[in-house]
């Protein structure tokens, strides 16, 4: 039996090639990225600090590896060339003296940086000495030949950024090394892409380019295959874990939905917003939650909880409370974690604990008094004497010690789910006094708090039910005293949870809970399942699907065979329309005019431009003709408008191009009968039968009353000009394969 192939080393990442570089002192002074076992590249600036002569050693660690630091010498260095503005040329590289762990590899430098390019960046601004997240994009390159960013959040390129690897999560490469910044708060930032580099350092070629192939130990163009004895090619082993870098374009997905949680919580603060991410087995969900942290790291605290861990661990709700809790404490610089400890500690007391506390503090006070009155001959009964000191030193103590298991089991209650248990049963409220202690964390918290929630469908149907009803009850239904504004810290809100999980599933666990009101809940077309996750959920995101394109893309990029062709010229002019575009309906028609490799290029910058502020007060000006067929509910009216641009996004990033009209139909369609929709997406042709009113035996049975209603055929007909087709749902739905731009 021949032995299978050893699975190749993980594809690198800018994590693990991030560098943090610090002077003998261990002040940190900027960032830096390994481009090859030895070498770290970073600016000049960051070394010198204004100095003449540049000291002989540095201090570099790596924080994601968790390495400790390690003396580095200047192997190269070039000052800012004079009379540049922004100054170019700012360039060092430093030789490590102890060498890494063999499984780091370093990171691929992209060729070029065009622009509309999502990037992330991490540095270690003042605050940070541990590092944070800056999201951002490119703008264009500069007659120097650096390329100019601009920052898509609240953070900015603030000093500790210089030496940063930009990192484009679509390319799974660095873009260049961050060198300059200005604006308020370092709102556009400037960067020296890999031909900059190259030209102020002559060995950037032949030490970057080669290094990932070196490290991989495999010949040039061929890492990810391998030649097999008979001269036959076999494929290495693929790793199933979420994807650290972007080959689907999840990047703006991840953007659009961080744009929505911004939203949402500066529209309603008081008031927990949730989104469901739905998609099936293997569609990316993981991998979308880990950009979408990366996405929200740099103004908000990200707390992921995966399910399936937690899933054996009753209640539901103390996993959850830890969780948010460790985030929150996390998030603070470790010398002032015990403060915070304390704090929380006090506030519990305070809270649910002041009776008891008190009335062993009047025990143990009542004790020393009369201590003190025996001792001070007040009290002067010889007779009774012995036994008086001796019943006062027992309450004494006794007061302590309760007093003190008082506290500790309080302090305690966090330390385990047995814990929990009996904080549960020994309460009269326990879940109100839960409920108080998630709020309080929240306002303390310092900044938003984000729960991105995984792996939910592989939980049984009651531990679905139990833990978004925990979410619902501790965290959603904020209790009005939490709301008071003298009790809340500015800067404070709600916390939001992101929900990624099969629909079917949780339709299916709370359809399985709740099976005794089926009948008197449910309505023709929405199901007690559907109307839960309405009621649940503000939110309904689809995954994308793969088009035969991406698919070949995809799937080549795993076989390591290169199937991408080169940017067509005419990229640049698209681009160029999209940031000229007033509406949505010109972006689209932008993209229908555009080549189907350049439309897959600029898809991103297209969701971008919709989603820009402007652009959408067109668009739901165009969407207001809708209103008379949502039958005026409020709900309903923010529902639509949420999820018209969701779908917009999405249909975009798969290269659908439905019209506006269209998709808004389809869209009111889902929102009113959802079970109608979903079955339409797996059987489009059925559309044809309920428009004729022949179809209503050929449907389910729990759509057999809805297909002849008036209510429905109002809606299928309310729109001028757009008739729903089996072509045109499945371009709505995202289920056709290279999707052609579709005509009204």
């Amino acid at each position: 039996m021949s032995t299978p192939p050893a699975p190749p080393a993980e594809q690198a990442t800018v994590e693990q090639a991030v560098a943090r570089i610090a002077d003998e002192t261990g002040e940190v002074a900027g960032a830096g990225v390994l481009v090859a076992a030895d070498l770290v590249l970073t600016c000049a600036h960051v070394i010198t600090r204004g100095r003449e002569e540049p000291p002989k050693t540095v201090l570099v660690d790596f924080p994601f590896l968790r390495t400790g630091p390690s003396r580095a010498g200047v192997h190269f260095l070039a000052s800012a060339a004079p009379g540049s503005e922004p100054p170019t040329g700012d360039l060092a590289v430093l030789r490590l003296e102890t060498a890494l762990p063999p499984d780091v590899r370093p990171v691929e430098f992209a060729a070029s940086a065009p622009p509309g390019l999502q990037v992330s960046v991490y540095g270690f601004p003042n605050g940070y000495p541990d590092g944070r997240w800056v999201s951002g994009r490119t703008v264009g390159s500069l007659p120097s030949g650096a390329v100019q960013l601009e920052v898509t959040d609240s953070a900015g390129f603030t000093g500790g950024y210089s030496g940063a690897p930009v990192w484009s999560p679509e390319l799974g490469a660095v873009l260049g090394i961050i060198f300059a910044a200005d604006g308020q708060g370092g709102r556009a930032g400037y960067m020296s892409p890999a031909p900059a580099l190259a030209e102020t350092w002559p060995e950037f070629d032949a030490v970057v380019r080669s290094a990932p192939e070196r490290a991989a130990g495999a010949p040039e163009g061929r890492r990810a295959a391998e030649v097999a004895s008979g001269g036959r090619e076999r494929t290495q082993w693929v790793s199933d874990a979420p994807a650290d870098h972007d080959m689907l374009k999840r990047t703006a997905l991840a953007n659009v939905l961080a744009r929505q949680l911004r939203h949402a919580r500066t529209e309603t603060p008081d008031a927990s917003f949730l989104v469901h991410v739905d998609g099936s087995w293997g569609t990316g969900k993981s991998t979308l939650l880990k950009l979408l942290a990366r996405e929200l790291h740099s103004d908000s605290i990200v707390a992921f909880f995966d399910t399936w861990r937690h899933v054996r661990i009753e209640p539901p709700w103390w996993a959850l409370l830890v969780t948010i809790r460790k985030a929150v404490v996390q998030h603070r610089p470790r010398w002032r974690r015990p403060l915070f400890l304390l704090r929380e500690l006090l506030a519990r007391v305070r809270r649910d604990g002041a009776p008891q506390v008190l009335s062993g503090l009047l025990l143990v006070g009542g004790a020393l008094l009369a201590a003190l009155l025996l001792r001070a001959g007040v009290i002067t009964v010889r007779s009774v004497e012995p036994a008086f000191k001796t019943v006062t030193t027992v309450v004494g103590a006794a007061g302590a010690l309760w007093t003190a298991g008082i506290l500790l089991s309080r302090y305690a209650m966090w330390a385990s789910a047995r814990r929990a248990r009996t904080f549960e049963d020994s309460h009269t409220d326990p879940m109100n006094d839960v409920a108080e202690h998630i709020a309080w964390l929240v306002r303390h918290a310092g900044r938003p708090i984000v729960v991105l929630v995984e792996d939910l469908d592989r939980c049984t149907a009651d531990y679905v039910v139990n833990f978004l009803d925990s979410v619902q009850t501790l965290v959603r239904d904020v209790p009005a005293h939490w709301r008071r504004p003298a009790r809340r810290t500015p800067g404070w809100h709600a916390p939001s949870f992101v929900v990624a999980m099969d629909g079917a599933w949780l339709r299916c666990a709370y359809e399985n809970a709740y099976e005794t009101f089926k009948s008197a809940v449910a309505e023709p077309g929405r199901p007690i399942g559907y109307l839960f996750l309405d009621k649940l959920f503000q939110l309904s995101v689809p995954m994308p699907r793969l088009g035969g394109a991406n698919r070949d893309l995809y799937f080549g990029r795993l076989l390591g065979v290169s199937v991408e062709r080169p940017v067509p010229a005419t990229a640049g002019q698209v681009r160029a329309a999209l940031t000229a575009s007033s509406d949505e309906i010109e972006v689209l028609e932008t993209l229908a005019k555009a080549d189907p490799r350049v439309r897959e290029i600029v898809a991103a910058q297209a969701v971008e431009r919709i989603l820009d502020a402007g652009v959408q007060d067109v668009s739901r000006h165009a969407l207001a003709k809708f209103s008379r067929l949502l039958h005026s509910n409020p709900r309903a009216m923010k529902r639509f408008v949420n999820t018209y641009t969701v779908l917009r996004a999405v249909r975009v990033l798969e290269g659908s191009l439905v019209p506006t009209d269209t998709l808004a139909l389809w869209t009111l369609l889902r929102i009113r009968w959802p079970e109608l929709a979903d079955y339409l997406e797996a059987h489009p042709e059925a559309i044809d039968l309920i428009m004729e009113g022949s179809g209503a035996q050929g449907l389910p049975e729990s759509l057999r009353e809805l297909a002849p209603s008036e209510d429905l055929h109002e809606v299928l007909c309310g729109v001028p000009g757009v008739t729903l087709t089996p072509d045109v749902i499945r371009a709505c739905s995202g289920a056709g394969d290279d999707l052609a731009p579709l005509r009204p």
